[in-house]
């Protein structure tokens, strides 16, 4: 069973915050303020750069930009460090480890 979800932010991401599954949920042309999942499992990670959120209802979720900069501005060693943060956690609750 899996223990932790890594996904965009998308629908998985609100259906598998309503399970025990952890999830991290990468936000980039959305804010988590408005569409993250309202769960204590789920933790968005957001790099909030200048440009984002761009996708909106004021231009109809359209966006100009085509570098996903606040995407790319997520690495994975950011991703890495919130999963390993969560399942240590995780283990530290599981009885015998």
């Amino acid at each position: 069973r899996s223990e932790i979800l890594v996904t965009n932010d998308s629908g998985p991401a609100h259906f598998a915050s309503m399970t025990p599954i952890r999830v991290v949920t990468l936000f980039g042309p959305e804010t988590p303020a408005l569409f993250a999942a309202r769960s204590p499992n789920a933790t968005a990670l957001w790099a909030g750069i200048a440009c984002s959120p761009c996708v909106n209802a004021y231009n109809n979720r359209q966006s100009v930009c085509r570098n996903n900069l606040c995407m790319q501005a997520i690495t994975v060693d950011d991703v890495f460090e919130k999963v390993t943060r969560i399942y240590d956690s995780l283990r530290k609750r599981t009885p015998g480890n």
